[in-house]
């Protein structure tokens, strides 16, 4: 019993980091670029999203690592 309640507590732990970081993702807006400056803002937009998609798939394989369906 003690570890179903685990596995509910930590999937919907993991669930709820997952559903910040789409959260976050979609405040991320996509530049309205003018003459100079498209490249610094590119660059800033594609970071964000990089490190948004390695943050997501880092808790992703944690959560597959930690919360186990059918261990009992």
């Amino acid at each position: 019993m003690a570890h179903d309640e685990f596995n509910s507590g930590a999937r919907h732990g993991f669930s709820m980091a997952l559903y910040a970081v789409r959260s976050v993702d979609r405040q991320i807006e996509y530049p309205r670029l003018s003459s100079g400056d498209e490249d610094d803002k590119l660059l800033v937009y594609n970071t964000q999203k990089d490190l948004i998609y390695k943050i997501y798939a880092e808790i992703k394989k944690e959560m597959e690592e930690e919360v186990h369906e059918n261990d009992y």
